[in-house]
């Protein structure tokens, strides 16, 4: 160092000794922080010995302390439904005294002093936990576990301490340098003062001591001048950062993605407008508010979230429900700073829904292409049979005119006749549907199949609401025929009700997406099982029922481009709605 220019050394002094004193506070910062981490660990551990301890001791106890063996052992202390543990087991044993009355294998008791009688406790032997359970009888239980997670934190915390002491030290030394230093420095000064006090006028150009009092005083307000510098330095980056932050803010709020940011006890810190509007939040949600009381109306996604913070770990959910008519795909994250301590969660959601419907549709095209597959062939193989037995019926009431007015051979008659309907449903159903479109106005057809109804069920009070305008360019017999199936299933519902005079309502108009045409009754309405099965083939919730009406009715609309649901009709009972391109 001799060999640098004076000024170059003080700077080098100076750089180290502010880099020792930073390295020294950073590390004391970590040190603090990890001493709480490492008492918070400590707790955890020690509470979680004494929970598996007690589980064991109780286990053994029903046992009558016989030496356990198997796995079952391991799984009395570590059941699967307790969450994961930063302790495992090592080995148990029962002692008396000094003497071993059995252990498990490669466990060696160390020795200890055992509490009083009757009463239990955790102690950290070297680089083990043992729970200890003083008996009655003067026997002791011992369970040993160990902890790797605390044993790597506390090593952690051991050599930053190492470094701690070793920085100290390093600064001690630096600044016991630093003041031999300044000492030499002030006895060089003092010396030349006294040497040239002789030849210096008692005033007039001022002692030596005064010209260092002077450069003092400069330095101090050169000091005091950078500190204001420093100070203002400071405060324009701290703008800067919260410029930053509230821009970040800025670009969340408007994502497409919708997020809830919860802090490490589910309160709720931070969120988005889609976030909410994805969710469907009635009210506007406040900072603070719980995690079970926000989602309490979106069980699912609370569910995602619970099994989050239960895991610490990332949890995907696929079509979960939000905001009326949305399936959402859930994200929840938890968040952890670079010292891998939990922050809170985020909860990320994205609107998927026309996603999810496209892979349901396309689910339910295979499904119902393989089934209409072999409804073809059965229904093939089925004709051919019910055309033979049809003509020997016949030929049966020309052999013996008088069977033909038996109710036996009507009966029987009325069934060949049933079975051909539900055959050529099944042959409508499976082959494909050639279509000849041509306009067809909606009134005149709704009046066609209302009048149709009323033939065929008397009571019923069946109201047409169409426009003079309203029409749609569709296949006429084919949308007749979905038509038809709808009004009978109403009719045929509000006969099962024991309401004879029912009301059935067709109507029509333009929407939004194209045209709609609606049959609404006042009957019972649909279940909610009803619902889960409402268009699946051969589900039937009526006696004798086939299950293709609404299979094929759904067919022919989706033939069209359309879509056929179900809703409940203000009427009180239900509702279908056949929505077709304009």
């Amino acid at each position: 160092m001799s060999l640098l220019k004076p000024d170059t050394r003080r700077l080098l002094v100076w750089s180290l000794l502010a880099t020792c004193t930073l390295f020294l506070f950073a590390s004391g910062s970590g040190l603090v922080t990890l001493s709480q981490s490492l008492a918070v660990q400590r707790k955890a551990v020690s509470d979680q010995a004494l929970l598996l301890g007690r589980r064991g001791w109780k286990a053994l106890e029903a046992g009558g302390f016989r030496q356990p063996s198997g796995p079952a052992w391991r799984l009395a202390l570590l059941p699967p439904d307790l969450p994961p543990s930063p302790i495992q087991p090592q080995g148990t044993a029962l002692l008396f005294g000094t003497r071993v009355l059995w252990t498990e294998p490669a466990f060696a008791p160390p020795r200890v002093e055992a509490p009083p009688k009757g009463t239990e406790e955790v102690i950290r032997n070297g680089g083990r936990w043992l729970y200890l359970r003083s008996l009655e009888d003067g026997r002791l239980l011992m369970v040993a576990f160990t902890a790797p997670a605390y044993e790597r934190l506390r090593s952690r915390y051991l050599l930053l301490s190492v470094f701690e002491a070793v920085g100290l030290t390093l600064l001690g030394l630096l600044w016991i340098w630093l003041a031999l230093r300044l000492y030499r420095s002030y006895q060089g000064l003092a010396s030349t003062a006294r040497d040239a006090s002789e030849y210096l006028p008692p005033s007039g150009g001022g002692s030596p001591a005064l010209a260092m009092v002077e450069v003092f005083q400069h330095t101090l307000q050169e000091l005091r001048a950078r500190s204001e510098e420093l100070a203002e330095l400071h405060q324009r980056e701290k703008r800067r950062a919260e410029e930053v932050e509230g821009l970040a803010e800025a670009l969340c709020a408007n994502l497409e993605a919708g997020y809830l940011r919860f802090d490490e006890e589910a309160r709720l810190s931070g969120l988005n407008a889609a976030g909410r509007s994805l969710l469907g939040l009635p009210t506007v949600p406040r900072l603070g508010d719980g995690a079970e009381i926000l989602l309490a109306a979106r069980p699912e996604a609370l569910a995602a979230l619970r099994e989050s913070m239960d895991k610490r770990s990332l949890t995907l959910r696929e079509e979960v429900p939000g905001a009326p008519g949305l399936l959402l795909q859930l994200v929840a994250i938890p968040l952890f700073n670079l010292l891998h301590q939990l922050r809170g969660y985020l909860l990320i959601m994205r609107d998927q829904t026309s996603l999810y419907q496209m892979r349901r549709t396309i689910r339910e095209r295979e499904a119902l292409s393989r089934l209409g597959e072999v409804a073809a062939g059965v229904a093939h193989e089925v004709r051919n049979s019910l055309s033979t037995f049809t003509a020997h019926i016949q030929l049966l009431a020309q052999d013996r005119p008088e069977v033909a007015g038996q109710a036996h051979y009507q009966g029987l008659l009325e069934e060949v006749r049933g079975l051909e309907t539900v055959v050529q449903n099944l042959l409508f159903f499976a082959r494909p549907l050639p279509l000849v479109t041509e306009t067809i106005p909606l009134g005149p057809l709704l009046e066609e199949e209302a009048q149709a109804l009323r033939q065929q069920f008397p009571e019923l009070q069946v109201e047409v609401s169409a426009g003079d305008g309203d029409s749609v360019r569709a296949d006429r017999e084919a949308l007749a025929r979905a038509i038809r199936n709808l009004t009978r299933n109403a009719a045929e519902a509000l006969s099962q009700g024991g309401r004879g005079r029912g009301h059935v309502r067709l109507s029509c108009g333009l929407e939004p997406d194209g045209v709609a045409i609606r049959v609404e009754d006042d009957g019972p309405g649909l279940s909610p099982e009803a619902e889960q099965e409402l268009f699946v083939p051969f589900a039937s919730q009526k006696p004798g029922g086939t299950g293709l009406g609404l299979a094929i009715a759904r067919k022919i609309v989706r033939e069209h481009g359309g879509e056929l649901s179900s809703f409940a009709s203000p009427l009180g009972g239900a509702g279908f709605r056949i929505l077709l391109p304009s």
